[in-house]
Parts: structure tokens; sequence; C-alpha cells
């Protein structure tokens, strides 16, 4: 059977018009965010972002590495650089010199195109410039404020899923009829495999990049049905690695991204909220506005 990329679909204009930049996050408003407010009994906050510094885990070859340093040192606020003061003020100062794609980060629409052509069919050519692209940038994500789900995946709650599991939709509605849980349009979907407890271990969370588990093309459509906001899992790709399809890169973001309008979160660190089983929480992520960027560093949280 022949994919959406294969058989000529017409996958563009979007539903929301041809003008839209939003995708499924038009679906957050005032309703979703009191809908995620009732969630909050214990008042319990989960940050669940990694860590940036220097030597953190990083695609290098096409993203390069994060970079850290202290520009300006306390002790540099004198003569001749600055004249002293009376209440002798020293100031710090650092310097960051990242791709977009750092740590744990939100993918913008921008990021992934098919066939030269990003959501809603934007001509990648037409809309890219050095400085950024000129719409659908990272700057356009309104603050995602949403009910969170979290799904663990099979082997995680005490150890990794296995490398190379693609993470089904039949895996995933069990664990949902387990926890008396459905997915409602939306929502944020993460995916808990156990990978980053490895984060420290920067070669070995590398070598997750080409092999790891992660979102399943079949369940990439289940959640493009499902309407989700968000979606995103604690791996460096959040999809399944290598692609289930021979000859394809990245066919689930693509399909979320490109097609679907589903932005998505890599490097999530859910190990805290696997430990505490939380599995429907307050979510809240909140990119940077980088214009024209095609993703953000991000410190999303839960709230219980």
């Amino acid at each position: 059977m022949k994919e959406w990329y294969e058989n000529g679909e017409k996958w563009y204009p979007s539903k929301w018009g041809k003008e839209d930049q939003l995708g499924t996050l038009n679906l957050l408003g005032p309703e979703k965010i009191l809908e995620a407010a009732s969630l909050i009994r214990k008042g319990k906050a989960y940050n669940l972002s990694h860590t940036l510094k220097n030597g953190i885990p990083g695609r290098y070859s096409s993203h390069g590495h994060f970079f850290h340093t202290v520009a300006q040192r306390v002790y540099d606020s004198r003569p001749p650089y600055r004249e002293n003061t009376v209440n002798k003020l020293g100031g710090s100062v650092s310097r960051l010199e990242t791709t977009d794609h750092v740590g744990t980060h939100l993918d913008s629409l921008n990021h992934i195109s098919f066939n030269n052509r990003f959501y809603n069919g934007l001509d990648a050519f037409e809309e890219t410039t050095t400085f950024g692209t000129y719409r659908l940038g990272i700057e356009t994500v309104p603050p995602i404020i949403t009910r969170g789900i979290m799904i663990m995946a099979p082997g995680s709650e005490d150890g990794i899923t296995g490398r190379g599991h693609a993470i089904t939709v039949e895996e995933t509605e069990a664990f949902l009829k387990k926890h008396d849980l459905e997915v409602r349009e939306g929502d944020a979907v993460l995916f808990h495999t156990g990978v980053a407890s490895l984060w420290e271990k920067t070669q070995e969370y590398n070598s997750y990049y080409e092999n790891a588990p992660g979102i399943g093309y079949e369940l990439a459509k289940w959640l493009a049905e499902k309407d989700v906001a968000v979606t995103g899992a604690d791996t460096p790709d959040t999809e399944v690695e290598p692609p289930e399809r021979k000859g394809t890169r990245l066919p689930v973001h693509q399909y979320l991204i490109t097609k679907s309008g589903i932005r998505i979160l890599d490097n999530l660190n859910l190990g805290e909220l696997a430990r505490d089983k939380v599995y429907e929480f307050f979510f809240a992520c909140l990119p940077l506005k980088i214009y024209g960027s095609t993703a953000s560093p991000v410190a999303p949280v839960a709230l219980t």
C-alpha cells in the first residue's frame, strides 16, 4: 500500500485554511487550559528538560556542539574596560553558541518538508532566508498549555525499551485502558522509554540517534487522527530509529509536522514522572520567540 508521499495525495491546504501557521495548536484555548488546571491537586511541579552544558549529547555531524563560556567575569568590571564604581559593582555575562535543536527542544513547522514544501504546502525555497523563514518560525508558537498524558513504552517501567522498537497503537491503547485514560484533541502526548537515563553518558546516549525505540509510523497516524497538540519522547528523535520502511528518513517527523501540523518535543526528561507513576497532568511549554527559527530549547513543566 502506497503512503501519502508516494500516491500524489493532496495534503494541503490544511483544514484550518491555507494561511494557517498553528496546526493543531488551533485546538488550544481557555477550555483546554481550564481542563488542564483541574488536574493540579498536589501542587507538585516536574521539570521535563535536561540541563544544558558543554559536552551534552547531540547530533554533532549536522547540528554541531553546544558551547557555553563566561564571556565577562565579575572582575572584568575594572579599568581599562570599565571605570571603578563607588559600590564596586561586578557583573558576569555568558556566551552561548548552539543550534536551535539542542537538548530538550520543540520542533517548529518549518523544520521538516516534503518535496521542498513545509506544512500547509509552503514553498521552502520562497520561505527560507539566511536569517530564518518568513512563516512557520518558532516565534509563531503560542504558549502550549494543555492536558498532558504520558505513555510508558514496553520495558521502560524498570529499564529501557529495546533499540529499534516501534511503539504501536495497540501498546498505547492498552496502556491507556489499563490506567483508565483517553487521548483527547489538543492533548500533549509524551512517551517514556527510559533512554533519558543515559543523558549523562554522552556517547551512549548519542548511539540512540540511529538506533532507538520510539513512535512507530502507524502510531503517528493515530496521533494525527486524535489531533494532539504536541507529542514527544525521552529519545533523540522521538520516533523509532531506524525507520520501519526502508529508504525513508524521519517519516514520523514528516507525517506529524509537515502533513499534520503537530509539533514534536525531543530529548524529554520524563524519569521523575515515571518514578512517581504520573500519567495525567497539567502541561506547559513556552518556546523562545526566535524569528524564523526551526526549533527552540525549552523547559516544559508538568504540574499535578
